[in-house]
């Protein structure tokens, strides 16, 4: 499966929004790994598959991707998954609360 993608509508202020989502994953043991491209990530892929999560806001919309990437050793990733899907159901289920967080924040 291919990334989760998702646009929202928002009343809320660019700065405000960017701020909320990134205390909101910094509390939840996410690192920003690209500020370029604004990418968080949690997880080395040990046992789960690391979490990714990507975001910009953008004239009153949130556009929201998350993903998880296969790990076949920490720091080799073979590819990725979307938050549906029985394979890997356990980090999909993690990441998939923390994406409808944070879309309630918006």
């Amino acid at each position: 499966m291919s990334r989760y993608q998702n646009t929202i509508s928002t009343d809320e202020s660019a700065d405000s929004l960017l701020d909320a989502i990134s205390n909101y994953l910094t509390q939840e043991g996410f690192k920003q790994i690209d500020p370029a491209e604004n990418i968080w990530k949690k997880g080395m892929g040990i046992m789960l598959g690391p979490q990714f999560v990507r975001f910009e806001v953008r004239s009153g919309a949130l556009n929201l991707e998350a993903w998880i990437k296969f790990a076949l050793f920490p720091g080799l990733y073979v590819g990725e998954m979307g938050i549906d899907g029985m394979l890997a159901f356990v980090p999909k289920r993690m990441l998939k609360k923390r994406v409808a967080d944070i879309e309630m924040l918006a």
